[in-house]
């Protein structure tokens, strides 16, 4: 887009968009990306979706805290596993659940944080009031709207998180252009930086690959299309209630939005005043309750002081603590899976997986398959830390001339405790290739036992943190391979 000599020395969108991929979000871009192309839905992108957000314990705590909402989970039904909330959920509406969590942490408050804030309160309340629209309209997928009217907001929201560092003069320009060209902000916009919000918002989705209904609704500013006329309806709802729920402009948008919805106006009053306080509540839950605060509520309440717990949006990286409690939760809904009218045998998996890694406390954990001729072994399911590094090491050759810890565990089908130190009729059982995996920590080895006969085997270790492992958490580690191997015994049974 040609700019004018007021912006010709000042970033471009091309700039922006540099800036934003290379140095300022390129976790969000890739994050976010990960989730779009995981979004097939079948049990290797459920697995994947699973080990993303497994990666991230600020994350996990989000996504479960919102499963177990009464929002997602109206019959309250417990989940305490990533795994089984994709499966209970729904894989939309956890993805999407992840790309809120992405946009909040994506954010920095800076010099601008007010306006970020706001930018963030509106698209949430936006999304929340489109999503709600597409179900009450029978849409094949509402978390998609609600995916694609959040980010509608995405130009205004990295505009402002952002151009304190990537073009500092910008903000003095628009407000000079907003003078200049009055109620149009578009025209103000392109004036003061050579390109508008929605211009950023579309080169962002393009570039990221992240909603194909976004660009329609782009396209399609009036909302002609049915799915896009959600997230035009679901902004103005929005943007209006900004200025008061009993004001004549949000009488006309509510007269709309019943009009779209075949609905009597006061019905659709308590549904849109709902979804607000609802998306409020969700704000906060997802650990960004400073925004959620300043999504507009009826009558001048204010969002519920929900305890948001270890909810943190800083993303790090934690090494994890053993959580008894939460082990003997997964181990019962491991026992309500099975019982189950049509079994996932990857939830399973995923599930003891996650036992091993959140339950347990360890940094890594992997389930190896046995190749049909039983002569090799290679990891199938990873979680922790290193998972892609571990996953590609995890490939051995059974039966050669060199009797290696594979190959005795699935031998004596009993499990292996590797201390550190080694002792010394161990260490001939630790090749180099496996010694590049475990390094000089200790590990646990346990092969899956179905009718008698392995069919694979489980390894568990605390190598990035060196942390020490015990008999009390080997006993654990050896309850979950049990549960697993007793699980696929009965599925068996049951076929």
């Amino acid at each position: 887009m040609p700019q004018t000599q007021d912006t010709a020395d000042h970033a471009d969108l091309q700039q922006w968009l540099r800036e934003l991929t290379e140095r300022e979000m390129p976790a969000f871009a890739s994050t976010t990306q990960l989730i779009s192309h995981a979004a097939g839905g079948d049990d290797r992108s459920a697995t994947e979706l699973a080990e993303l957000i497994l990666q991230d314990v600020s994350m996990t705590t989000r996504v479960l805290r919102m499963a177990n909402s009464i929002v997602y989970n109206p019959g309250r039904n417990a989940i305490s596993t990533v795994s089984r909330a994709i499966v209970v959920l729904g894989f939309e509406a956890v993805g999407s659940i992840c790309m809120s969590i992405k946009v909040i942490d994506a954010m920095r408050e800076g010099t601008y944080g007010e306006e970020v804030l706001h930018q963030l309160a509106q698209a949430f309340h936006a999304a929340a009031q489109a999503r709600a629209l597409a179900e009450r309209r029978r849409d094949r997928s509402p978390e998609e709207v609600f995916i694609a009217t959040l980010l509608h907001h995405l130009g205004q929201m990295v505009f402002w998180s952002f151009v304190d560092v990537i073009d500092p003069s910008a903000v003095r320009r628009l407000r000079q252009a907003r003078k200049k060209h009055g109620a149009d902000e578009t025209g103000a916009q392109r004036d003061a930086l050579g390109f508008a919000f929605d211009d950023l918002t579309s080169a962002l989705n393009q570039e990221w690959h992240l909603s194909p209904l976004l660009e329609q609704t782009l396209n399609d500013s009036k909302g002609e299309h049915p799915r896009v006329h959600n997230v035009v309806l679901g902004r103005e709802l929005a943007h209006t209630a900004e200025h008061g729920w009993d004001t004549p402009e949000m009488r006309k948008a509510l007269e709309r939005a019943a009009e779209s919805l075949y609905l009597p106006l006061e019905q659709v009053k308590r549904m849109v005043q709902e979804t607000s306080a609802e998306a409020a509540e969700n704000m906060i839950k997802l650990g960004a309750g400073k925004a959620g605060h300043l999504i507009p509520q009826p009558g001048g309440a204010t969002a519920a002081n929900i305890d948001t717990g270890d909810a943190d949006t800083g993303g790090q990286r934690q090494f994890l603590e053993p959580d008894p409690a939460l082990q003997l939760r997964v181990l019962r809904e491991l026992s309500q899976v099975l019982m189950e009218k049509e079994v996932n045998v990857t939830l399973l998996f995923d599930m003891v997986l996650e036992g091993i890694y959140r339950g347990i406390g360890m940094d890594r954990t992997l389930f190896a398959l046995l190749s049909p001729d039983r002569k090799s072994v290679r990891a199938k399911h990873t979680l922790g830390w290193d998972r892609s590094t571990l996953a590609e090491a995890f490939h051995f050759r059974l039966g050669t001339s060199t009797v290696n810890a594979i190959d005795q565990v699935v031998a004596s089908g009993e499990p292996l405790w590797v201390p550190q130190p080694r002792p010394p009729e161990l260490s001939p059982l630790l090749s180099s290739e496996f010694e590049n995996i475990c390094g000089e920590t200790a590990f646990f080895l346990m092969p899956l036992l179905v009718r008698g006969q392995p069919i694979g085997l489980f390894y568990a270790d605390r190598r990035p943190s060196r942390r020490d492992l015990d008999e009390a958490t080997f006993t654990d580690f050896k309850l979950f391979v049990q549960q697993a191997a007793l699980g696929l015994s009965y599925l068996k049974g049951r076929g």
